[in-house]
């Protein structure tokens, strides 16, 4: 995740404007070793997510060797099923990566089935909301053993309430922005805050970037 000095994670409804070449070479290679990329849909909608890149060379090889797929697979999480198929990590090519996974509910799938049918793979939980639990075990019965998360906070909040978030890793931009935007964990109080400790901090070009492992 990426935040202002002053908290805000995003300028105008995206992240983009907050960062910078550094923090995207982190999240290239936090990227790098991802099995999947798990996504809240509304960054999906706000950020027009696409298509992981496929990693570097090296990276690469390094994938390989992990037998790991050529990109990560990218995971959705849209409960309501409000999602635009022309948005563009729907149009992967099958030859470079498995489709995205969609888990939603009943009442979203009915939103999702005519217009995802071909373009991802839906997995459909019988209760009003996605349990994030077992999403995570869904995606570890599939035999993937690294999720990176990329938000956006109403997500975080909800793997950070069920206990899940083993590490985080933040970026603080150089940058205050005021307003009354929320932080990088989005919803009521959680009834058992996590502690993290911080494992690392490295900077480079102005910008701030913490590793903190969950206690």
């Amino acid at each position: 995740m990426i935040a202002s000095i002053d908290g805000a994670t995003h300028i105008s409804g995206t992240s983009g404007g907050l960062g910078g070449p550094a923090d995207q070479k982190v999240l290239a290679t936090l990227r790098s070793f991802a099995d999947v990329i798990l996504v809240g849909s509304g960054t999906v909608r706000a950020e027009n997510y696409g298509v992981p890149g496929i990693p570097s060379n090296e990276s690469g090889r390094r994938r390989s060797e992990r037998e790991q797929s050529v990109r990560p697979r990218l995971a959705v999480v849209s409960g309501s099923g409000n999602l635009d198929p022309s948005i563009p990590m729907f149009d992967i090519d099958q030859e470079e990566g498995s489709v995205p996974l969609i888990y939603t509910t009943k009442a979203g799938a009915e939103n999702l089935f005519e217009n995802f049918e071909s373009r991802a793979e839906i997995v459909v939980f019988d209760s009003e909301q996605v349990d994030m639990t077992r999403v995570l075990e869904d995606l570890h019965g599939r035999e993937v053993s690294v999720v990176l998360g990329e938000g956006g906070p109403s997500l975080n909040h909800q793997l950070t309430e069920a206990q899940l978030v083993d590490e985080l890793c933040l970026t603080i931009s150089p940058i205050v922005t005021g307003g009354t935007g929320t932080g990088i964990a989005s919803g009521p109080v959680l009834s058992n805050p996590n502690r993290f400790h911080l494992a690392g901090l490295a900077t480079q070009d102005e910008f701030l970037f913490c590793n903190y492992l969950a206690e």
